[in-house]
């Protein structure tokens, strides 16, 4: 028994360590089946780390393997399965769910995922699985092949704001970095093609919380996002959510918490907004949901958005200098 278990982690840590990150940026089509959902370009093989980044969903509509693939998925966002949606994967697979982040079906029974041959998730029997949550070959099985329990998120949060001189302003506060050797910076045009332009030594702390920051003197005009990859001492990573900045149009509110389930909290730039201030949510296919209008601007706004369907959202702001500006939402 002994000897399996070596085997299994020495699998893992060697796949890992090779692997090809593919990371989720469309949903279009056939959704994991399409190479060009994903950046690398290529549906994810034998040895890839998946991610799907927060706000970011990725379809499973069709049985994706026949080769059992050893593969390292890592959600932040939605992981949904239609009928006939089916993952078969290799014994060294981890499939890591990070807090927000979910597994979905439509229901169906024919919506499942096997690690090794076990069945991991049934979607008429699971339903929607919430993060933080795990499955690997040693979890349990169907109806009970994830484990809950704290994960190693490594990140709390990740903000960008701009600052007095114009600058990208990177606040980030990691817990559990004990074994963290560096965090890469890593900044993109497209959010599909990254590179990486500074590295932060980790402090190795073992307080709870450890927060680091940093300035982009010179962000893209337009757009730039920006996401932090944390490297373990071992060769594993982690990954922040990704968060954008445009010189041409400041973030001026941010929403929280996201996916959210009753009420939604608004953080207003007050001395960046002008009065009166009417929030929209509208659905994905452009139908208004619910609307919202405040003559005064308070710093926080808490809106009660239970009565609406679970799905993905825009919430709109249109304030009084005419300037409009949306980010989406999760309702779950």
């Amino acid at each position: 028994m002994k000897t399996i278990v070596q085997v299994l982690l020495f699998l893992i840590i060697s796949y890992h360590v090779n692997a090809t990150i593919r990371t989720a940026t469309g949903n279009t089509g056939n959704g994991w089946s399409v190479a060009g959902n994903w950046s690398a370009s290529g549906v994810p093989q034998d040895g890839d780390t998946v991610l799907i980044p927060a706000g970011a969903t990725m379809t499973v509509k069709s049985n994706i393997y026949s080769t059992l693939p050893n593969l390292v998925i890592k959600v932040y966002g939605i992981l949904h399965f239609a009928p006939g949606g089916k993952l078969d994967l290799g014994p060294a697979s981890i499939i890591n769910i990070y807090t927000n982040g979910l597994i979905t079906s439509t229901g169906s029974p024919s919506s499942v995922i096997t690690i090794g041959g076990v069945n991991k998730y049934s979607g008429n029997s699971d339903g929607t699985i919430v993060g933080p949550a795990f499955a690997n070959s040693a979890s349990g099985v169907s109806p009970t092949g994830f484990g809950q329990g704290i994960l190693p998120v490594k990140f709390q949060s990740f903000l960008v704001k701009v600052n007095a001189k114009q600058q990208a302003q990177l606040n980030w506060i990691v817990s559990n970095e004990e074994q963290i050797h560096n965090y890469n910076i890593e900044k993109s045009t497209d959010a599909r093609n990254w590179r990486v332009f500074y590295t932060q030594p980790s402090a190795n702390s073992n307080e709870t919380i450890k927060s680091y920051s940093y300035i982009d003197s010179f962000p893209a005009n337009g757009v730039s996002y920006y996401r932090i990859v944390a490297n373990e001492q071992n060769g594993d990573i982690f990954y922040s959510s990704t968060e954008s900045l445009n010189k041409t149009n400041l973030k001026r509110f941010t929403v929280y918490p996201n996916p959210v389930s009753a009420k939604l909290n608004l953080s207003v730039d007050v001395n960046a907004v002008q009065a009166p201030v009417t929030i929209t949510i509208y659905t994905m296919n452009g139908v208004k949901a619910d609307q919202f209008r405040y003559d005064l601007i308070p710093r926080k706004l808490e809106l009660n958005i239970s009565h609406l369907p679970k799905g993905t959202y825009r919430v709109t702001m249109n304030e009084g200098a005419g300037t409009k500006q949306d980010q989406t939402i999760i309702i779950y």
